[in-house]
């Protein structure tokens, strides 16, 4: 059993006693004699890991408040597995445990045969015995020539086997091809196909044959994915079609997270819905706060939104000031790639001893993005009545970022701004080269603020340098997920 498997068979096992074994508050009518003694004995194996990992822990905590929900469950999962996978001693006695292998020795004793003892005429009988006389050494041609078929079929009813055990026997060709399911004139699809044939034990001539091909072209074929897996199938034309469908633009957006909302535990899995559904590339969010130490209300976005796009971001976090005088507040941002210099700008300390309402910072990442370098930032701009107060944190935004700009592609600036179009601060950005990214693809207000009943545009994405913006938008306007309604911008 691989890790994959273990980890899918221990989460089905442990699913439904988790709230009680977590000890959260929600227990669903659990308690603890109600757990079956391997269950505690396979919680009490992970528990100490899982308590130890937050990444581990947040996701615990997600699968307590949606037990039922498919992607808290595929996070739990993906955590159980990456554990599993750093504790090979751990792996192997659960295994032991989940499955402990099967021994079923047929008689020997003079009995006869065990298939006259099962039913010798039963046809999913005979096809056991094909395949337990092929698998230990038979000659391919004999074994079908006694049962009276040709030996492509003894392999393709061996390969059903391989994929699905007995269940794999039960139609009269073996099971559906999967590809029954899928387009089975895709060529890489079936150029897959042909791969799971050869490596579950069909011969070469007899995989070529049945996609009339030729057994050179499948040997081929099979040290390319070998080498480079599913992309070694790809061939030029169709690496020029994926490109026309997949345009290499940089897709980025913002959102002001609103703080907390209590009694919504799933608002910022609904909220990372919307910002999913445009692959980003880097997102800049406000309003991240750490309620009592725990994940940062940004980082707990950025795995929702990973699970759900199946790219792995990276949260990045800088603090500003006390939200409510109680939790942590501040900006970050999520990235696909990795960043490679990361800088918080104070816009706190300003000119002629400006100070803005509350303690301000900006935060700055240094990233590759299709091999280009991008300056990234997350801005939350003062809400100081004062439009001065803003202006000279713009001056001081820019003025730091400069340094960062030389051999850039382009440097983003998104976030919450706390000005209007016609303010001072917007207007020295634009000097300073920005560009407003909403504004370039769109001649209506784009009010954000507030949320359900926008009446000003005081959110923005805007960007520096040679490049295009292709599209940018409005995200949901849902008062329930943030008081902002969010942006997005896809620049070439």
């Amino acid at each position: 059993m691989d890790i994959e498997t273990l980890a899918r068979a221990l989460t089905e096992m442990l699913l439904p006693f988790i709230p009680v074994l977590w000890g959260g508050d929600e227990k669903d009518g659990l308690d603890s004699a109600q757990v079956p003694d391997s269950v505690g004995f396979v919680w009490s194996k992970l528990a100490p890991l899982l308590r130890k990992d937050p990444s581990a822990r947040a996701s615990v905590s997600d699968v307590v408040l949606a037990p039922k929900d498919g992607d808290a469950k595929a996070a739990f999962r993906l955590r159980l597995k990456r554990l599993l996978a750093s504790s090979p001693e751990l792996a192997k006695t659960l295994v032991e445990l989940v499955d402990p292998g099967e021994a079923v020795p047929f008689p020997s004793d003079g009995a006869g045969d065990w298939r006259d003892v099962l039913g010798r005429d039963e046809r999913i009988v005979e096809r056991l015995e094909m395949i337990y006389l092929l698998r230990t050494g038979g000659n391919p041609a004999e074994v079908a020539k006694r049962f009276g078929l040709d030996a492509g079929r003894l392999f393709r009813l061996n390969t059903s086997f391989s994929l699905a055990r007995a269940a794999g026997l039960l139609a009269e060709e073996g099971i559906w091809n999967w590809l029954d399911c899928l387009d089975a004139g895709e060529p890489i699809l079936r150029r897959l196909d042909m791969i799971r044939l050869l490596r579950s034990g069909n011969p070469v001539n007899l995989v070529a044959e049945q996609y009339d091909a030729l057994p050179e072209y499948v040997e081929r074929i099979n040290k390319r994915f070998s080498k480079d897996g599913v992309l070694g199938l790809v061939t030029e034309d169709e690496m020029d079609r994926f490109r026309s469908t997949h345009p290499q633009t940089i897709r980025v957006c913002s959102y002001n997270l609103n703080g907390i909302h209590d009694g919504d535990p799933l608002r910022l899995r609904r909220l990372a819905r919307s910002l999913a559904e445009i692959d980003p590339h880097a997102c800049a969010f406000q309003e991240v706060v750490s309620e009592g130490g725990t994940e940062d209300t940004g980082a707990r976005v950025n795995r929702w939104i990973s699970a759900m796009t199946g790219y792995h971001y990276r949260s990045h976090f800088a603090y500003c000031h006390q939200f409510m005088e109680k939790y942590p507040e501040g900006v970050g941002v999520s990235m696909r790639s990795p960043v490679r210099n990361k800088m918080t700008i104070d816009l706190t300390l300003l000119r002629d001893d400006l100070r803005p309402s509350l303690a301000r910072n900006a935060l700055a990442v240094e990233t590759e993005i299709l091999g280009r370098k991008v300056v990234f930032a997350s801005i939350h701009l003062d809400h100081n009545a004062d439009p001065e107060v803003r202006l000279a944190q713009a001056e001081k935004l820019a003025a730091e970022l400069q340094p960062w700009e030389e051999g850039a592609y382009c440097t983003v600036l998104a976030g919450d701004f706390n000005d209007l179009e016609s303010s001072p601060a917007m207007g020295y950005l634009k000097s300073a080269g920005y560009r407003d990214t909403y504004r370039v693809r769109h001649k209506d207000r784009g009010d954000t603020y507030p949320a359900g009943d926008p009446q000003s545009r005081i959110d923005y994405i805007l960007v520096k340098g040679k490049v295009t913006v292709v599209s940018s938008g409005l995200l949901r306007d849902d008062p329930s997920l943030s008081d902002h309604i969010g942006l997005f911008a896809e620049i070439r």
